[in-house]
């Protein structure tokens, strides 16, 4: 990995500097703000036009601390505020160079044998706490980010479900950070995540798990309701998914199956996830123009074999996420709730479906 003048400066002004885990952060992001404001002065090129000097701050960053031994994901996280905040100095940042610059960042680490997950998480919890300075929408940035390190992943030859759950979590923790909306942000990211995978040709059913399954972990550390997270994080699994043409059915089944599985890493309520989970994904298939019977039964099919595999009471799954859809379905009118409501009627995969009477239009 060849160094520019840039990344040189970078990485000799660090390794005298982060000696421990407390100063990796900030003494990154000073080191990294200077050089990044000083390249564009003296080049006086506009930040669309730098995305090799981004890549250039990154890798020196990451060679720093590859030579001193030191945690990779904060000096990322540093390395990446600090471009920013250089680059905001000088010019206006878009919420594409943050896709660029984290995918700089990703694409270093694993040049030098990171671990690309990890430090996904702490290039997009970096990112989104510069929201505020930029005066960028949270969500906005979120799905760019997404982008960024799912490209990034594949560039090296990462794991795309594991990058994917450490990309929303890092996007929850930071978007608490500066206190924009979390929800928001759970759902454009897993918006990005999600078709940005399809992009670079992923596998589209481990990564909506582990998108699903990271923003449900992740929420356990932020003001956010577990089910809130579930419910974003399907809702914006699903228009992934449509953004690219995939299959809405096989994405209700795989977003089931992560809920379960998130909600219970973190000793969660397994049958509340689940209802909100469903109710996600049908609003959101509703609201792309899908079919919402097909989702709705690929839920419900999804909670009966997740529940086994967890040892929660197949029938109480099954009833929760037809109850979720239907309430879901609520919201767009009687042909809808009428379809829902006959696809996840009776008995399903030798499992009896209690439907709750009468549904409450669900206002989310």
């Amino acid at each position: 990995m060849t160094l520019g003048n840039v990344g040189r400066t970078i990485r000799d002004s660090i390794t005298g500097t982060i000696t421990g885990a407390g100063s990796v952060v900030e003494s990154t992001i000073d080191a990294a703000r200077n050089a990044t404001a000083n390249a564009l002065r003296t080049s006086k090129e506009t930040i669309t036009g730098v995305e090799e000097l981004v890549g250039d701050v990154v890798k020196g960053a990451i060679h720093a601390t590859n030579e001193v031994g030191v945690e990779l994901a904060s000096t990322v996280k540093g390395s990446i505020i600090g471009v920013i905040r250089g680059a905001g100095e000088v010019s206006t940042v878009t919420v594409g160079a943050l896709s660029d610059t984290v995918r700089a960042a990703i694409k270093g680490t694993g040049e030098v044998g990171g671990d690309v997950a990890t430090v996904a998480r702490g290039a997009a919890e970096g990112a989104m706490e510069t929201t505020k300075s930029l005066g960028l929408r949270a969500e906005d940035m979120a799905f760019s980010v997404a982008q960024g390190a799912i490209h990034g992943a594949r560039d090296v030859g990462g794991d795309l479900a594991s990058t994917a759950k450490d990309t929303i979590k890092g996007t929850v923790t930071g978007t608490q950070e500066v206190g924009g909306s979390v929800v928001g942000a759970i759902e454009d990211s897993a918006r990005g995540l999600i078709s940005g995978a399809s992009h670079v040709g992923g596998d589209l059913a481990s990564v909506t798990r582990g998108t699903v399954e990271g923003a449900i972990e992740a929420s356990g550390s932020v003001a956010v309701k577990l089910q809130d997270a579930a419910f974003s994080a399907s809702r914006g699994a699903v228009h992934g998914v449509r953004e690219v043409g995939g299959d809405l059915g096989a994405t209700a089944r795989d977003a089931i199956s992560g809920t379960v599985t998130g909600t219970q890493q973190v000793g969660g309520n397994v049958i509340a996830a689940v209802e909100d989970s469903a109710r996600g994904l049908v609003k959101g298939t509703a609201e792309v123009g899908g079919d919402v019977a097909s989702v709705a039964l690929n839920a419900v099919e999804s909670a009966i074999e997740s529940a086994k595999r967890v040892g929660v009471r197949a029938e109480d799954a099954a009833s929760a996420a037809a109850n979720g859809a239907v309430s879901a379905a609520g919201s767009f009118g009687e042909a809808t709730t009428t379809a829902v409501t006959n696809a996840v009627s009776g008995t399903i995969s030798g499992v009896v479906v209690v439907l709750r009477t009468p549904f409450k239009k669900e206002g989310n």
